[in-house]
């Protein structure tokens, strides 16, 4: 699904125990842009580049898990912010569609994902404690 505007998915932003992270996101994006902490950048650098997808949302969508790569976003307990729009009848009887979004854990997101095709990836929030612990 093609966005109208890819910025609105792009950003990285912290409060004092999360790093908030866009679902768009490339891996490249988060390389260069200055505002993703470094700890992320070396993670991703020495576990997730030089794969074939170019994005943590596209990972996840082909990620299996006896990949390394899942264990590593398991320690690191990353949460996953996750849409789709859902269809429901309204008390007059007419379908309306609605947009949902909810916060996922790594399994939740991965069991959703492999069997929701309209999923729409908004965001990843790492947990800066988990950071902190996990050791390259």
């Amino acid at each position: 699904m093609e966005y109208q505007n890819e910025r609105d998915f792009k950003y990285v932003m912290q409060d004092t125990s999360h790093v908030f992270m866009g679902g768009r996101m490339t891996y490249d994006d988060m390389m260069t842009w200055e505002d993703t902490p470094f700890k992320i950048k070396a993670i991703v650098s020495k576990y997730f580049l030089g794969k074939e997808e170019d994005g943590l949302a596209v990972t996840l969508a082909v990620l299996q898990q006896n990949d390394f790569r899942y264990q590593i976003l398991k320690q690191l307990k990353v949460k996953i912010k996750a849409g789709t729009y859902q269809t429901k009848k309204n008390l007059f009887g007419k379908e309306e569609s609605k947009y949902v979004s909810r916060l996922y854990s790594l399994d939740e997101y991965m069991e959703v994902c492999s069997r929701e095709k309209a999923l729409i990836t908004e965001e990843f929030v790492f947990s800066k404690l988990a950071l902190l612990a996990f050791s390259l």
